[in-house]
């Protein structure tokens, strides 16, 4: 246990790609085309913007609290503020088919962050009333995420293309600031709170707009 603790967060990223490779490689004609050592590679691209994605949130929340601008800690709305804008810049063509990848991959990355939280006994919930539970908000999130899996999965064919990611991006704005209130935290309304009223916005924006444009034949099940 002691192994890991210590090292949850390699193993976790570790097991990340793995569990995230086949959700990539069977996203979209383009990356079923791709070698498998293709895919690894932009898996692990993935994983080197979510870390960075999340400490860079982290280290602008630090800020905003008036602790400074410090890179200790790491915050998942990184993962849908920070990470969109590095994609942007890095990847030109095939947009679409990228964000859509990118929303596949993270979901079995936090299943293995929340169970990382549950192991170094963080992000745990308020205690419920006078009782010695508190809320259940990391295995909440388990939940949500393996339940979004699912249910893209099943889906998927439906989709436009290019609305994966603004779609799980505003499914996690309305469920994280509804559990944001079973989190520990100093006052009734968080920071995170703010985030989610903001992602919602951008997300379902986005996500409104891509089904206006998008026309006949650009789903996956076209």
């Amino acid at each position: 246990m002691d192994f890991l603790r210590e090292n949850s967060l390699y193993i976790s990223l570790i097991m990340g790609i793995v569990a995230g490779y086949p959700l990539v490689r069977n996203i979209n004609h383009e990356f079923k085309s791709k070698t498998g050592i293709q895919v690894l590679l932009r898996c692990c691209l993935f994983t080197l913007i979510s870390v960075v994605s999340v400490v860079m949130f982290a280290a602008l929340e630090s800020m905003i609290s008036g602790r400074g601008f410090r890179y200790s800690g790491v915050s998942t709305y990184g993962l849908y503020l920070i990470a969109p804008v590095i994609m942007l810049v890095l990847f030109r063509e095939n947009r679409s088919s990228n964000f859509d990848a990118y929303a596949f991959y993270i979901l079995p990355s936090m299943v293995l962050q929340r169970i990382r939280c549950l192991i170094d006994g963080c992000c745990i919930g308020k205690t419920i009333g006078n009782s010695r539970f508190s809320y259940p908000t990391r295995e909440l999130e388990i939940f949500f995420y393996i339940f979004m899996i699912v249910a893209l999965k099943k889906k998927q064919n439906s989709i436009k293309r290019g609305a994966v990611f603004p779609l799980v991006m505003l499914s996690y704005s309305l469920f994280r600031f509804v559990e944001e209130f079973m989190r520990e935290g100093v006052g009734l309304i968080h920071l995170a709170h703010g985030w989610s009223v903001i992602s919602f916005v951008i997300s379902f924006s986005v996500f409104v707009e891509l089904n206006r444009k998008n026309k006949v034949g650009d789903s996956y099940g076209k």
